[in-house]
């Protein structure tokens, strides 16, 4: 039991609304903010210092008493997350034991989990946070029992259910409402992505120049977070996941599920009809026919330029967020990588396809490789490209390379060793200084006396789970127990929901090393 109180706030009406997709109060949230402020009081009393540190205790309160709105009122925020849960992995929930379990109902386990949740992205960037933690298992137990004591009392949020409510026929704008709801407004994930999208504002804030367009700069990279980054809750798109609760027999399901990434380049005005304006993405000259969007400047033919984000629709195409005049376009800077943005993904696995029978003909079938420096990686990514070259009639000296996939060294890095994996839906990945982990009978810096800690190796985003898994799976890693956990057959038992979780946008590897 804690002995000193921090002060806190009291949870207010502006701090509940932070979590709902409207901006007043309606008549059941006199309940619910009284019952966050009673939830913040109680955690008081269990020592959770390590995790929790001022207004956490708000946030979490907020987080838990909107879980139990959200079953009361049934708006099935909740139980979209645990049904496909259930659908990739056959239970609604990692880690915990599942006998008794109550689906639409409160749970212990449920609130156990979301304790999880919340401390875990406090601590995103530092250790794992135990599922089984003495003070994780004490706040579940303390807020299930002041949860069941007020079920008969909690009102339905009706409100809340009609704002969720989507349209079969709902329009892009209205979409985008719901998608910026679940992403920056869902308790799920609020606390996540609002952190992301603080990181970028002090970016913005950070650029020189910035303030004369600091909203327009800030709204471009909330609508880049909305439409590409992911949830670490099943490493879920913000589509994907309004899809999923949607349900397959909306109307708009497909649709959701298919709707693109955000992909921003920079585009020339070519003309007008009435309900859209032709645009020319200029690193490639591939024409886009854009709904019309609602810019606040002029549009002449053959001489505006705009660099702007766009997303398909259907068989609609849409801009996102704002768009940004180019003047000078004829001498704007092009990367090779926008110059590939409309490149069909079919074209870049057949790419990653040749060259992994390049490097496996070199390698001797085998997917791993071990060097010993930089030097080395440069001359095996030469050679990999003149096999290219001889196996597929190329030019490789018209070779175009954008980026490596997974390099995640620097060119002044000292290294004493490099592991080079070949992603079969990646490319190479490099990897340093971790060789001598790695057990098999041609490693010349395997240490048998070094020991990986699993921690090292999911929540280092650099490290994509295609390696890990397939360390795992071959046996070539050897991982000690987390020392002072509630057990290390967690790890084991839910590996792929923890790799979702701690890589997000790198649970799902794509092609990024080009020879055209």
């Amino acid at each position: 039991m804690k002995t000193l109180f921090p002060r806190l706030s009291r949870i207010a009406l502006k701090d509940w609304l932070e979590y709902h997709p409207y901006d007043r109060e309606v008549s059941s949230d006199h309940f619910y903010i009284g019952l966050s402020n009673d939830i913040q009081h109680e955690m008081l009393h269990v020592d959770v210092t390590d995790n929790l540190v001022g207004a956490d205790y708000k946030y979490l309160s907020c987080m838990l008493a909107c879980y139990f709105e959200d079953i009361v009122s049934q708006t099935g925020m909740w139980t979209s997350f645990i049904d496909e849960h259930h659908r990739l992995y056959g239970k609604y929930l990692p880690f915990y034991d599942m006998a008794g379990y109550e689906h639409g109902d409160v749970n212990l386990s449920d609130i156990q989990f979301l304790t999880w949740h919340f401390c875990s992205n406090l601590s995103i960037q530092n250790h794992f946070i135990d599922p089984f933690s003495i003070e994780n298992t004490e706040i579940a137990k303390i807020v299930y029992t002041m949860l069941n004591e007020t079920a008969g009392q909690a009102p339905r949020n009706e409100d809340l259910k009609a704002a969720l409510t989507l349209a079969p026929d709902a329009d892009f704008d209205r979409v985008k409402e719901h998608l910026d709801f679940f992403f920056f407004g869902c308790y799920l994930q609020q606390y996540y992505m609002t952190s992301l999208l603080e990181g970028e504002i002090l970016d913005v804030k950070n650029q020189r120049g910035s303030q004369k367009n600091f909203d327009r700069l800030v709204a471009d990279r909330r609508a880049r977070l909305l439409f590409n980054r992911v949830s670490p809750l099943l490493a879920q798109r913000s589509n994907e996941m309004l899809a999923h609760w949607a349900g397959k027999s909306h109307p708009l399901y497909k649709n959701l599920l298919s709707l693109s990434k955000r992909r921003e380049g920079l585009f020339l005005y070519e003309g007008a009809t009435a309900e859209h304006i032709q645009m020319k993405h200029l690193a490639s000259g591939i024409p886009v026919e854009l709904n019309n969007p609602n810019w606040d400047f002029p549009l002449v033919e053959g001489k505006t330029s705009v660099r702007t984000g766009i997303a398909q629709w259907g068989d609609e195409w849409y801009a996102t967020g704002p768009a940004f005049p180019v003047a000078d376009f004829e001498n704007a800077e092009i990367t090779e990588r926008e110059k590939c943005l409309f490149a069909p993904v079919a074209s870049h696995t057949g790419v990653v396809k040749r060259e992994e029978d390049c490097f496996l003909e070199l390698n001797q079938d085998k997917r791993i490789l071990f060097l010993e420096s930089k030097r080395e990686t440069f001359t095996l990514i030469d050679t990999v490209w003149e096999t290219y070259h001889l196996k597929y009639g190329m030019d490789s000296m018209d070779r175009k390379m954008f980026d490596v996939h997974g390099a995640t060294f620097g060119v002044d890095d000292d290294l004493e060793n490099l592991v080079v994996f070949f992603n079969p839906r990646a490319g190479m990945e490099f990897y340093p200084d971790i060789a001598q982990c790695i057990s098999i009978w041609d490693n010349p810096y395997f240490d048998k006396d070094t020991e990986t800690n699993i921690e090292d190796l999911m929540l280092d985003e650099r490290i994509s789970p295609d390696f890990i898994s397939f360390l795992i799976e071959n046996q070539m890693i050897e991982i000690e127990p987390i020392a002072g956990k509630g057990g290390f057959h967690y790890v084991w038992a839910n590996c792929d929901f923890l790799l979702r979780y701690w890589k997000r946008e790198r649970y799902v590897s794509e092609p990024e090393l080009f020879i055209e």
